[in-house]
Formats: C-alpha cells, sequence, structure tokens
C-alpha cells in the first residue's frame, strides 16, 4: 500500500516540474516580433530617370551646289578629315567653260575700255583747245557746242565700259565659285557617317540641295533624354547626370543638362502633328553634352539617365517603409524597450525620398530604432505596412 502511495507522489512531483519548466524555460514563439532598422545618417538623391539616344554634338550634310554628275568619291565612310579635306568631286565641264567665257567677257570690256580711254582723252585735248579759241572769239559757238558734246559722249563711253567690266568681274567671281563647288570639302573636323551617292551618279542643285557626305564632329556626342510631360518642370539647366548605355550599361558618364527644350520632342524632331492623339505621351527633351575621348558613344545608341533633382548629405534617415500617414501626420513606430517588445508610435517631419531611404528632419535621433515591418511567432512574416504619404 506504501509503495503504491509512493509512485503517485512522485508521478504528480514529476507532472510539478514539468509544468514548471514547460512555464518557465520553454520559449515562446506566440508572440508578436519586430524588424528594425536603425536611424542612421546617409545622403540621400531624388532622381528622374528618362531614356535617350546618342547623336552627334555637331554634324553637317555637305551638299552639292552644282549640277553635274559625281566623278570621284575622296573618302570612305568611317574616316576621319579635317576641315578643307576634299570629300568628292563634281564634273566641271561646264562650270570651266562658264568661267572661260567670263573671263573673255571681262578682257574684252577691259580693252573696249582702254580704247574708250584714249578717244575720251583726245576729246579732252581737242575741247581744251576749242574752249581757248571760243574765249578768244576765234570759232564759232556750234563748234564749241560740238567740241564739249563729244566731250561728253567720250566720258559717257569710258563709264559705261567701267559698269561693264565690274559687271564682268562679278561673272568672273561667281563663275570661279561655281567651279570651286565642284570640289567638294569637310567644312569641319570630324568622321565620314554616310555617304549617300555614288561616283557616276548625277545631282540636280536646282531641286532640293543633295547630300554627298554626312559629317559628324564625334569628340562631343549630344544625348537628347526623353523627360515626361509630369516630370519636365522638375528639370533644370545644371543639374547633374549620370548616363550609361545600353550597349555597355556598367560604364557611367557623369555631366549635366546643359538645356532642356521647351517644345515636345515630336516638335522638335519636326514630327508634330495636330491631330496627335491624346492617349499619346508626351515627352521633352533634356539636352546632355558628353565627351568622347574613348569613342565608345556611337550615334543612335540608347541610354538611360539618371538625372538629379535635389539631393542632400549626411542627413538622418529611415527605409521608406518605416513612415506611415496616420490622420495626415508622419508617424513611426520607434523601439523602446526591445527586451519587452515596447513600442511607441512618435510623430517626425520628413524631407526628400529616393525609394528606399526618407529623410527624418525631426522627431528622432540617431541610432534609434524603428518598425519596418511586424513579424508573429507562429508565422513569420505577418504584413509589411502600407505606406500612404
Amino acid at each position: 500500500m506504501l509503495r503504491k502511495y509512493l509512485k503517485w507522489v512522485i508521478l504528480v512531483i514529476v507532472l510539478i516540474l514539468g509544468v514548471v519548466y514547460y512555464s518557465f524555460f520553454r520559449k515562446k514563439d506566440d508572440g508578436v516580433k519586430y524588424l528594425t532598422e536603425t536611424v542612421k545618417r546617409s545622403d540621400i538623391s531624388q532622381t528622374i530617370v528618362a531614356s535617350g539616344t546618342v547623336r552627334s554634338n555637331n554634324r553637317v550634310e555637305v551638299g552639292a551646289q552644282v549640277s553635274g554628275k559625281i566623278t570621284k568619291i575622296n573618302v570612305v565612310l568611317g574616316q576621319e578629315v579635317k576641315k578643307g579635306d576634299l570629300l568628292a568631286t563634281i564634273d566641271s565641264l561646264t562650270q570651266n567653260n562658264n568661267l572661260d567665257e567670263a573671263k573673255s567677257k571681262l578682257k574684252v570690256y577691259q580693252a573696249q575700255r582702254k580704247s574708250a580711254s584714249v578717244k575720251y582723252q583726245v576729246a579732252q585735248s581737242k575741247f581744251n583747245r576749242i574752249s581757248k579759241l571760243y574765249q578768244m572769239n576765234s570759232i564759232s559757238q556750234d563748234d564749241y557746242e560740238t567740241a564739249k558734246e563729244e566731250l561728253e559722249v567720250a566720258k559717257a563711253s569710258v563709264t559705261e565700259y567701267d559698269e561693264l567690266i565690274a559687271q564682268a568681274s562679278i561673272s568672273v567671281k561667281t563663275a570661279e565659285t561655281n567651279l570651286s563647288y565642284t570640289s567638294i570639302t569637310s567644312p569641319i573636323d570630324g568622321v565620314v557617317i554616310s555617304i549617300p551617292v555614288s561616283e557616276g551618279q548625277t545631282v540636280n542643285s536646282n531641286q532640293s540641295a543633295p547630300t554627298i557626305v554626312q559629317v559628324a564632329d564625334l569628340s562631343k556626342m549630344l544625348i537628347k533624354a526623353e523627360v515626361a510631360e509630369g516630370d519636365i518642370t522638375k528639370v533644370k539647366k545644371g543639374m547633374e547626370v549620370e548616363v550609361a548605355t545600353v550597349a555597355n550599361p556598367d560604364k557611367t558618364y557623369k555631366s549635366t543638362v546643359q538645356s532642356v527644350d521647351y517644345a515636345t520632342s515630336t516638335l522638335t524632331d519636326n514630327e508634330y502633328s495636330e491631330s496627335v492623339s491624346n492617349t499619346s505621351a508626351v515627352y521633352y527633351y533634356a539636352n546632355i553634352i558628353l565627351d568622347n575621348k574613348d569613342g565608345n558613344l556611337r550615334i543612335g545608341m540608347t541610354t538611360t539617365n539618371t538625372i538629379t533633382i535635389n539631393s542632400v548629405k549626411n542627413v538622418l534617415s529611415v527605409p521608406v517603409v518605416a513612415v506611415q500617414k496616420v490622420n495626415g501626420k508622419s508617424v513611426v513606430k520607434v523601439v523602446k524597450d526591445k527586451e519587452k517588445n515596447i513600442i511607441e508610435e512618435r510623430e517626425v517631419t520628413t524631407g526628400i525620398q529616393d525609394g528606399l531611404s526618407i529623410e527624418i528632419k525631426s522627431g528622432l535621433s540617431e541610432g534609434e530604432e524603428v518598425v519596418v515591418t511586424q513579424l508573429n511567432g507562429t508565422d513569420g512574416l505577418d504584413s509589411l505596412p502600407q505606406r500612404r504619404m
């Protein structure tokens, strides 16, 4: 009987010890827990990302200013040229003939002017002699008037040939200019990027001036960044830009916004239409100049342009998800006692954000911990705070 009693006593003691152990030593997993971040100082940049294209900052379409057959193309695609280098030649037979004819006319007029000048000198001498005789009453009034008229005619003849010589000189200069147009030279230092014609082709300058060669200065490139209508008023001249190309996204170029167009990109590109749908996206160009010393930037490349519209340095910050809007106020949950899981809601004043971090102007101190999300013991992640700011 005693043994049976002792057996029950021992069983009760074991049960009591089990309850005590379970109550005090077992880790509880069903309590609410929080994922937190420390308030720290950081640099925050507010940016706009715009897609763009690479263009040459200085591209010239070298056209034909005279009509004729292209006899020689002196360059190839990709060739570097200097200002004044010969690019192509046009058959100059007509221009040479016109120059010879103009020079011939000039020589004729110069000879005729010389003859007229001699006649003028003779008429002047005769008039001087007649004038003296007339003053002495040795000749009649008619003889005097005749000599005077002959002098005036001779003088008019010289004046006429002077005018003809001036016109002929202009014709010679025009013919020389037209002849020079048959030798097409580069107006800038650059690289040949297009040759839309071929040797033997006839060009007609009387219609639209035909392009013979396109030359571009590739030492500096123009980036035309398309900024959305909703962001364009935020972009200003001088703002810092970081540019990357699709061809080489790991290499970035740093520059600044040179200018911002006042007309839409379609109007700037001469593609604007009054019938454009109201649902069409509207963009404006922000223009960026980049040095291209390494030659890696090429016309037509697609770029990603990150424009910094605002930035602050060494400011207090927390993750964006830590800040909530409560009754129109910005509020964060601050950890007061981590061991006891005590959380305090606190109003803060915020500044700019970059999508990940947000500036805290007041309400928090460096080193404090704020809640970014809530966990529960059994299911893990409970929910992410819904931020409405």
